[in-house]
């Protein structure tokens, strides 16, 4: 059994690399435009409140002061073990200087355990994050050489979260990864490149709450429309060293190493956003099979 979860785990990563090599195949082969050439209609936020796709994070930013409100519903269900977990995730987001973003995001979850007819639902809120990106290399105007961005966060419980279901943070935690990406015109089309690498920490002071793990995501974007307002989008995930279970040994329902395939449409003007998606889950955790969830994002730029 632990071989398996290492050879799904070492696929799950060869499939993540092949996915960005495809993106640097298209920014050297598709004749391309740079980024300060392009004529992008938005770039919202991402369900993390963070200027990105859904779950990926892009190296662009807001603009200076600019504010988006972002409201998400993200819904996972499962049948072995039998729940379903909802979140409603709001975030506001400011356009700090030319090159930098600040992100305040809270949640609030509906889990139900068991057949879905008799489960009674429990309500709890989420954490409470605030992120900073700032692209400190943004991509030149005579070179294809991606954006990067530094991303840093910090996290805030919002209730006691000692019982919960939900991975969430008891005192403290926070984030620090990197974002990549560029954008490219081929013909009368935009694509988008993306990538990013996280690690994400709680209560890494108390051994026995402790929870350290990496995030990878990355994602490629694809404009269906002559406007280039209606876009279609793939994404891969991988969370890899993240704990399944509380100190009392129950389960977290969103916890443990996974990794996700995600496909989604976004319907976008110069300041509004509507993106739908799809996510297959396939996790490493034993006793859990595969699974699935929905998200819909909604976002306005002021």
């Amino acid at each position: 059994m632990n071989l398996k979860r290492a050879c799904n785990r070492e696929l799950t990563r060869i499939a993540a690399k092949v996915l960005l090599g495809a993106g640097v195949f298209l920014s050297l082969s598709l004749n391309p435009v740079f980024a300060e050439e392009l004529d992008i209609v938005n770039r919202p936020v991402n369900t993390s409140g963070l200027t990105g796709l859904l779950f990926t994070t892009a190296p662009y930013t807001l603009a200076p002061g600019t504010v988006e409100l972002g409201a998400s519903l993200v819904s996972e269900s499962s049948t072995t073990p039998n729940y379903s977990l909802t979140e409603f995730p709001l975030s506001i987001s400011v356009g700090v200087t030319k090159n930098s973003e600040l992100a305040l995001r809270g949640s609030y979850f509906q889990i139900k355990e068991g057949p879905t007819g008799t489960a009674p639902t429990v309500r709890k809120t989420g954490n409470l994050e605030l992120s900073y990106k700032w692209n400190f290399l943004p991509q030149p105007e005579d070179s294809i050489r991606p954006a990067v961005a530094l991303i840093i966060g910090g996290i805030l419980p919002t209730g006691k979260n000692y019982d919960t279901k939900i991975d969430a943070v008891i005192h403290w935690g926070m984030r620090l990864g990197l974002s990549g990406g560029t954008e490219i015109r081929w013909k009368d089309h935009i694509f988008g490149i993306y990538a990013d690498a996280q690690v994400k920490g709680q209560d890494l002071t108390k051994k026995s709450l402790s929870d350290l793990y990496e995030m990878y995501n990355a994602g490629l974007l694809f404009p269906i429309s002559k406007y280039q307002n209606l876009q279609m989008f793939i994404e891969y995930t991988l969370v890899t060293g993240r704990k399944s279970t509380n100190p009392d040994g129950s389960k977290i329902l969103n916890g443990g190493d996974y990794s996700g395939l995600t496909y989604g449409i976004r319907l976008v003007s110069e300041r509004f956003n509507l993106t739908i998606g799809a996510q297959f889950l396939r996790k490493e955790t034993e006793g859990y099979d595969k699974s699935g969830k929905v998200i819909a994002l909604l976002s306005m730029k002021f």
